[in-house]
């Protein structure tokens, strides 16, 4: 059997489309919340749901930000989502849930009280996260700042709740807004040493002073998304989407979801920042741990793991794809055989979860999965069409591949939209 690629006019015909990516988000509300690269276009999620006739059980068993559930409840549907991430997870249900004007008042209140203690020198700073190499990250008199402001946000909101969420929402931005990372590309790389960028120039002036105004607009850019609730609350839960609970008691209408790309090695490394500072990680091990429960994670411990996996002999696979592995595995002497083993547990836990995926559906419920084809060394890799087998080899009624963008100047690298009706 000849090796399919992924289809050609497809690729031909669709262009790169930044209103199809994480950008569109930016400034669209909650959605713009954090910039994390889990999150994908409102957008697409958008485009699918006005297609839908009715009211919809929407199901996503990848949260990630929850773009899907808050898209789907802003419209009046039910919606469930999954993700294995506690940050994530905790991400999720602050980013869906319904405040009342007294909560947003609360919020006011305490952001008055942190600056003034910020402003008197007042307080006691928490100690900065164990978070390695930390002067790659942060200036000392930003990584001061952060210190004492999350300090008095736990002495003016010190439970749990949707005040103190939404605090912590608007203290992630500003984390992320005076470090030092750089986003020239979908994921995160690091400035080179001493580099100031221009917004950061002008702190340098009255620093504290501006510092400050910068969490206070963090706080109103926060304020100014909660404000406008979902019509319909959406529930975020944590589970693994390879063992998927019956979220819907008559099963799902609707599966919108955005799975881990096989290139994308690993969410939790730019999550890493998030999850020290709010406590989901307290030392480096963690993270690697996390990434091994999680699927397509090569974080520290994890990538070891990967290296003695072996694949489960009642997986299927579509014939194709082991003479792919075999390529990719004889392609670099030093790295082919572990990214080889990668691929293919990505795809056996990928099979695990269509498998439950599919008994999670209602009869007729129509599944999207946004996802782009991959790139190993000179092997390109048809993930599109590996999911479109996998899912008839599970006997869904009717399978489509539409391609959605281009992923990058390489004109072979495409973002589809995998559908199958069940």
């Amino acid at each position: 059997m000849s090796t399919p690629t992924s289809v050609a006019h497809d690729a031909v015909a669709v262009k790169q489309r930044a209103d199809l990516t994480f950008k569109h988000n930016m400034s669209n509300g909650r959605h713009g919340w954090l910039r994390l690269t889990p999150a994908y276009s409102v957008k697409v999620v958008d485009d699918i749901l006005c297609d839908s006739e009715g009211r919809a059980n929407v199901f996503d068993p990848f949260s990630g930000t929850a773009t899907t559930p808050l898209c789907a409840g802003m419209r009046g549907h039910a919606a469930v989502a999954l993700d294995i991430n506690p940050f994530l997870v905790w991400f999720g249900q602050a980013k869906v849930r319904a405040y009342s004007d007294d909560d947003l008042a609360h919020v006011e209140q305490c952001t008055r009280e942190v600056l003034s203690s910020l402003r008197r020198g007042a307080g006691q700073a928490v100690a900065p996260p164990p978070i390695s190499n930390m002067d790659r990250w942060w200036g000392k008199m930003e990584l001061g700042f952060l210190c004492a402001a999350k300090g008095g946000i736990e002495a003016v909101c010190p439970d749990p709740g949707p005040v103190r969420d939404l605090l912590l929402i608007a203290f992630c931005r500003t984390m992320m807004a005076l470090s030092n990372v750089a986003f020239n590309h979908q994921s995160m790389s690091f400035k080179p040493r001493g580099a100031v960028s221009g917004q950061m120039a002008l702190f340098r002036e009255d620093e504290p002073k501006a510092l400050r105004a910068r969490f206070h607009e963090d706080v109103r850019f926060v304020l100014a998304g909660a404000s406008l609730n979902p019509s319909r609350v959406p529930h975020v839960l944590q589970g693994d989407s390879r063992h998927i609970p019956r979220v819907f008691d008559d099963g799902a209408d609707l599966l919108i979801t955005s799975p881990p790309y096989p290139n994308r090695m690993s969410y939790i490394r730019e999550l890493r920042p998030y999850m020290f500072w709010l406590g989901f990680l307290k030392e480096a091990r963690e993270a690697g741990e996390m990434d091994w429960e999680a699927i397509g994670g090569t974080w520290g411990i994890a990538t070891s793991r990967v290296a003695s996996w072996e694949r489960t002999a009642n997986t299927f696979t579509p014939p194709y794809l082991a003479g792919l592995l075999d390529r990719i595995r004889r392609s670099d002497a030093k790295s082919g055989d572990i990214l080889a083993r990668y691929v293919g547990k990505y795809f056996e836990d990928i099979w695990l979860h269509l498998q439950s995926a599919v008994q999670a559906m209602k009869p007729g419920g129509e599944m999207h999965y946004i996802v782009g084809n991959s790139k190993f060394y000179d092997v390109l890799v048809p993930v599109e069409r590996v999911y479109e087998d996998m899912l008839k080899q599970l006997g869904v009624a009717h399978t489509e591949i539409r391609a959605l963008r281009k992923r990058s100047s390489k004109k072979e690298l495409v973002e589809y939209d995998v559908i199958a009706t069940v």
